[in-house]
């Protein structure tokens, strides 16, 4: 639905910005997945304590596409594979519910920015490592690594036509004016 994917909660977006819709869902794509696996010489990676997917929080992610394929105020339609598909949807955290035969719509908001929330995670705030010092350097890393480019972190998007997300939908970019 318009506010987003059913039973997501996001304390930041429900309290201090009021439940925006402009924040309904975040994406992430596969490539960015990867990449951050190479980060550090492959140290987000290592089996155990490493990163996985959806560890940064992203409703939807997406494979088929690169970052660079969403843009602010891009409209983007997720439906079920077809011979049109630009990317895919791997995996979704939850359901964006309104009705299972319709496709979804959303509108790309804004680029995600890396936070310093990032640093809470567990292969960043690494109790192995031997000092604070070397955890904060950790994570800024991480978080300079991310914040490169518009979008690398993920995307914040608004929900113009609700319904479901599936594993393996395909998005593609909608002409302007849809």
């Amino acid at each position: 639905s318009e506010k987003g994917v059913t039973g997501d909660y996001n304390h930041y977006r429900t309290v201090a910005l009021k439940s925006t819709a402009d924040r309904a869902i975040s994406i992430l794509t596969h490539d960015v997945s990867a990449y951050i696996q190479t980060l550090d010489g492959g140290i987000f990676a290592k089996s155990g304590n490493g990163y996985t997917d959806g560890d940064l929080g992203e409703n939807v992610l997406v494979k088929g596409v690169d970052y660079s394929f969403f843009k602010v105020g891009g409209r983007y339609r997720f439906s079920q594979n077809s011979s049109k598909c630009d990317g895919n949807a791997s995996s979704s955290s939850a359901s964006i519910v309104e009705s299972l035969e319709e496709d979804v719509i959303i509108e790309i908001t804004e680029p995600m920015e890396p936070c310093a929330n990032l640093c809470k995670l567990p292969f960043i705030n690494d109790p192995s490592l031997p000092s604070a010092r070397e955890r904060v350097a950790k994570c800024q890393r991480f978080i300079a690594a991310l914040g490169v480019k518009d979008g690398l972190r993920g995307w914040y998007a608004k929900v113009l036509s609700g319904g479901v997300i599936r594993v393996d939908d395909s998005v593609s970019l909608l002409a302007s004016g849809i």
